[in-house]
Formats: structure tokens, sequence, C-alpha cells
């Protein structure tokens, strides 16, 4: 592995982490605005696109 590739999956990494930290934050946020609804809609959004991702793949 080259310097250049090492230092672009460092950078991918740290952009990836920083996304997830920030969705994270604002979901937490979003919990102690709105409580329980902010716990169960992402929840059963997420459901709903792993069955479809499921049938999807299923069906080729």
């Amino acid at each position: 592995m080259s310097a250049a590739q090492k230092t672009e999956f460092t950078l991918w990494s740290l952009v990836t982490t920083l996304i997830a930290l920030l969705a994270l934050a604002g979901w937490g946020f979003a919990i102690f605005s709105f409580g329980y609804p902010a716990i169960i809609i992402p929840a059963v959004t997420l459901a709903f696109g792993a069955l479809f991702a499921l049938v999807f793949m299923t069906r080729g």
C-alpha cells in the first residue's frame, strides 16, 4: 500500500467517523427535544428500509 492510498484511507475514515458522530449527536438532540418519538421513528424507518433491501436482493 503506497503512502497516498494510506492517507486517503485515513482521511476517508476520519470523514466517515465525523459524519457518524454528527448524526448521533443530532439524534441525541432530537431525543432530548422530542422524547420517545425520536427513538421510535428512526427504528421503524430503518426496519422498512431493511425489508426493502432484503426484497430487492432476493428478487435480483
